[in-house]
């Protein structure tokens, strides 16, 4: 109690110091939602997977194959059903944004009542202390969080920039070290490392250390520009120009990657390609003052103001889902939504807690936003060609999986659900053999020779339905539709 109290008080050392500082740093608030953004998308595919798998094809449904099932509308409860995100203006006056920060800094203490010594709340609120440069009190709660969990190389790394904003370089290194020794593949850590080193004036050691960067992330544009500047402080002209090149390869918009290759060109002697590379820096930045037109300079880092804001309502919403608190939860996704409309995670927070609480329209909805926000997300089109599975909305799906094919043709998914579809609707079923035959081809998985059993059936082909069937058995034996459908059809080619 005492540790809220002292919270508490630093609150009015918060709102009086009122100002905004720009940060445009990666680490300056780990994200546990960008981190796992991935392993979301897995982890709902596989309840997807799961559900189409169990709840579509239910022994009873396909076996009355008499009886098609129509698409349903309900015109009264998709009115409630209707998920209303606010749409927020952004701050744009000082009262303004003083209020935002006030409304964070509230959640954040919140959490620390309802989640004491939580490591997740001390690090919400370590983390607005970081954005607002207090680094003494950010300190104290990252200190607070390695006392609950001291294998958490996020903090390290944060303390890490903490240490480089305020110009003890040495003391960066070693906090990003100790996030190496607890995740040695931590993204951007070796290229930190590299830039604080090359500041001390060790540039071999800055060298070895972009290297390894290179290695972990190849596509690391900002390692092969930081390598090149260090070339070009140790006058290892050849090698700089190469890895200001690899920058731009990878990044064609690199601004200051084209200004490091203009210098270097002059110094080699090539003043044709100085020219050139000064003329395209001098282009970008006049596109990027350009973008500024219009927009105070005390006030130009709103959006990410915005975004980070959003991003303490995701993690607030997370920890109160966990704790069984999920309109709570879902209170604060929307209120992330309103503040940062197009965060997919965010949206995909609010998709998963509507399936859980089987609210699949309002979970529908929002796969269609993420839809808006990313067309070419095949798992995404996937989840919605499910979930209108699942509504009866059967056009729709077949729609999505259309879709899903067109963007991974490679990948098996989209065939097998598209068969399974036309199955379960008893349309196309040539169509669902051919598209099953497909899905067994790219990936020969228990699910994928399930459907082409059961569409071999359907269309009258037993000599390939029993073997297909036999084999989804033979690979997932403790699968009991499954051993179901394949003793079914065994015993009806008997009767035979």
């Amino acid at each position: 109690m005492k540790q809220y109290k002292k919270t508490r008080q630093r609150r009015k050392t918060y709102r009086k110091t009122g100002q905004r500082k720009t940060k445009s740093t990666g680490n300056s608030q780990p994200s546990s939602v960008s981190a796992t953004k991935r392993v979301k998308w897995a982890f709902v595919a596989a309840v997807i997977v799961f559900a189409a798998t169990v709840g579509f094809f239910s022994l009873r449904f396909l076996l009355r194959t008499d009886q098609k099932p129509q698409q349903t509308k309900h015109p009264s409860n998709q009115a409630q059903e209707q998920v209303l995100l606010p749409v927020r203006e952004p701050p744009r006056t000082e009262q303004e944004f003083a209020a935002l920060k006030n409304q964070e800094y509230e959640l954040a203490e919140n959490l620390m009542r309802d989640f004491p010594d939580n490591q997740n709340s001390l690090m919400i609120m370590g983390n607005i202390f970081h954005r607002q440069g207090n680094a003494i009190e950010a300190l104290k709660f990252y200190n607070r969080v390695l006392k609950i969990n001291p294998k958490r190389a996020d903090v390290y790394a944060v303390m890490g920039q903490l240490s480089l904003d305020e110009g003890k370089l040495a003391e960066a290194v070693g906090h990003w070290r100790k996030a190496l020794d607890i995740q040695p593949r931590l993204p951007n850590a070796h290229s930190n490392i590299g830039h604080a080193l090359m500041m001390l004036g060790r540039g071999d050691e800055a060298i070895e250390a972009f290297e390894k960067e290179i290695r972990i992330s190849p596509n690391s544009s900002l390692a092969y520009f930081l390598l090149g500047q260090t070339y070009l402080m140790q006058e290892e002209h050849g090698k700089a120009r190469e890895n200001y090149e690899l920058a731009i390869k990878i990044n064609p918009g690199y601004t200051n990657a084209y200004y490091g290759l203009a210098t270097v060109c002059a110094k080699l002697g090539n003043s044709d390609k100085a020219k050139e590379y000064t003329e395209k820096f001098q282009k970008l930045k006049a596109d990027e003052r350009k973008d500024l037109t219009g927009r105070k300079a005390r006030y130009d880092d709103t959006d990410q103001t915005l975004k980070n804001t959003a991003l303490t309502y995701i993690e607030a919403a997370q920890m109160y889902r966990g704790a069984g608190k999920l309109d709570k939860a879902e209170e604060l996704l929307k209120q992330a939504a309103g503040l940062d409309p197009e965060n997919v995670a965010c949206l995909l927070e609010l998709a998963s807690l509507y399936e859980k609480n089987g609210r699949l329209s309002k979970a529908l909805q929002m796969y269609k936003k993420i839809r808006e926000i990313e067309p070419g997300n095949a798992l995404c089109h996937f989840s919605i060609g499910i979930l209108s599975t699942q509504l009866n909305k059967f056009d729709d799906a077949e729609k999505a999986f259309g879709k899903v094919i067109t963007l991974e043709p490679q990948r098996s998914n989209g065939y097998r659900e598209l068969a399974l579809l036309y199955i379960k609707t008893g349309q196309k079923i040539p169509q669902a053999m051919q598209l099953a035959e497909k899905a067994v081809a790219l990936e020969a998985t228990a699910l994928n020779y399930f459907a082409l059993g059961w569409a071999c059936y359907k269309n009258g082909d037993n000599a390939k339905a029993l073997p297909a069937m036999k084999r989804a058995v033979e690979l997932e034996p403790g699968n009991p539709e499954y051993r179901r459908f394949y003793d079914l059809i065994r015993q009806r080619n008997l009767r035979k």
